[in-house]
Parts: C-alpha cells; sequence; structure tokens
C-alpha cells in the first residue's frame, strides 16, 4: 500500500472532491459559484510589510490548574525543558518552556543559560500560566469549545511515537494514527465542530466535512495534556 505523506495529502485534495461528494453532491458557494469542495487555495506571494522585518512566532501560552503536573507532562512526553520559573506572587507562577536549538530537539544541545539566551530569537515556546487558589475552574476546549483548539507538534516518526505513547500509562490518546475521526467527540469540540454548530450544517456538506477531515487526519495523533488540551502529533515531511 502506497503510504502518502500529510504534505501530499493537501496535493490530493482536489482529487478528493469527488469522492468526498459522492454523499451529498457539489456544495455551492455563498456567491453561487460552482466551484465544488474541498479545495486548495494557496496563499499569495505579496511580500509582508517591511515594517514587520524581525517580526517572530515566539511562544504561545497555556493556562493550566497544576503547574508541576504541565511541567512534567510537556517535559517527559515532548522532550521539553524548563527556561525558568518567574513566582511573580506567592500564587502567581509563570513558567517558559522549550526545545534546545531553533526548535527541533536533537538538532543541538544548549545549557538553560544559553535558552535563556536565545528566549527572544527562539521559535515554538511554551508559557504556563499557574494561579495556585482552590477554586480555579479552566474547561478545555474539548469539553467547552472556545478560540483554542491545539498544541500541534511535529515529529519525525509517527509509528514510532505512537509506540512511545503506548509506554505512558496515564497519556491519554483520543486519536491513534490511522484510527477515523467523528463527530461529538473531543477533537471534533476542539476543532470548531462541536454538535451546536455541525446541526446548523446540511447532511450533504457533514458528510463532505468528516470525509475531507478524516483523511487528512488519517496519519495523525491527538492526546491530551493535564488540562485536557489537545495535542496533535503530525508527522514530518521527508
Amino acid at each position: 500500500m502506497v503510504q502518502l505523506s500529510f504534505k501530499s495529502s493537501w496535493a490530493l485534495l482536489p482529487l478528493l472532491t469527488s469522492q468526498a461528494l459522492a454523499c451529498g453532491g457539489p456544495l455551492p458557494r455563498s456567491d453561487d459559484n460552482t466551484s465544488e469542495y474541498p479545495k486548495n487555495v494557496i496563499g499569495s506571494d505579496t511580500p509582508a510589510d517591511p515594517a514587520t522585518i524581525g517580526y517572530n512566532l515566539n511562544h504561545f501560552c497555556l493556562n493550566v490548574r497544576n503547574l508541576t503536573a504541565s511541567i512534567d507532562f510537556y517535559s517527559r512526553i515532548f522532550g521539553m525543558r524548563e527556561l525558568f520559573q518567574l513566582h511573580v506572587t506567592e500564587h502567581y507562577t509563570i513558567s517558559y518552556m522549550g526545545h534546545s536549538h531553533g526548535g527541533k530537539n536533537g538538532t543541538g544541545y544548549q545549557t538553560a543559560e544559553e535558552l535563556n539566551r536565545d528566549k527572544n530569537n527562539a521559535q515554538g515556546l511554551l508559557e504556563l500560566i499557574h494561579i495556585d487558589v482552590p477554586d480555579n475552574l479552566l474547561p478545555p476546549s474539548g469539553e467547552q469549545p472556545n478560540t483554542f483548539g491545539h498544541v500541534g507538534m511535529i515529529v519525525p516518526d509517527i509509528e514510532a511515537a505512537q509506540k512511545r505513547l503506548d509506554t505512558f500509562p496515564d497519556v491519554r490518546v483520543l486519536k491513534r494514527t490511522g484510527a477515523p475521526l467523528a463527530f461529538g467527540t473531543e477533537i471534533a469540540n476542539a476543532t470548531s465542530l462541536s454538535p451546536a454548530v455541525v446541526a446548523q450544517l446540511d447532511p450533504a456538506e457533514r458528510a463532505v466535512l468528516l470525509k475531507t477531515l478524516d483523511f487528512l487526519n488519517s496519519p495523525l495523533i491527538y492526546l491530551t495534556d493535564p488540562d485536557g488540551n489537545l495535542v496533535e502529533l503530525q508527522p514530518q515531511d521527508r
């Protein structure tokens, strides 16, 4: 059987159209264009505003209920290292985590001092904010849909990553590589497809949506961190 990379899956989107639409036929656009879905529109070659030279997506932030558990998870499961913990007050702490040397673990070791030195030149850092109070309800997006979707990780070998995850009994895997997607799940909730939203789509569009997303997500793994946030593992394109 031919194995397709995640990147090649996007290239095959036009070929998927006839299969994906088999259940309901082509979907008209709001402007009555007869184009069929799914379709992939490549971004513009227009250069960015020169005023933004030097801008960089440096980090994203998660509010966590248990800082120790979150640091342990992202360190033990994904090899991230802690840059620092800033104890702002007795109950409020900020921590940063990252991979050595350019965002890919193993491509070059850095000491904690070097990681901190390069913090503002780094990419893919994770900021964790924790406030230690008795009542700190933080429902995850898989449970209560919000503007956060998931944390995305690239792994060099998705099958090896799956086998490694199987050795961690405390890690909750929602979808294994090769497993199908479905509506009404935590993954759907975290990807803007809660039951309330899906109910507003007609059956034909639901069929196209599920078939296409199922194809694109087939090689991926989804798991949750200690707070229930979705973490997506995507195979590296070789």
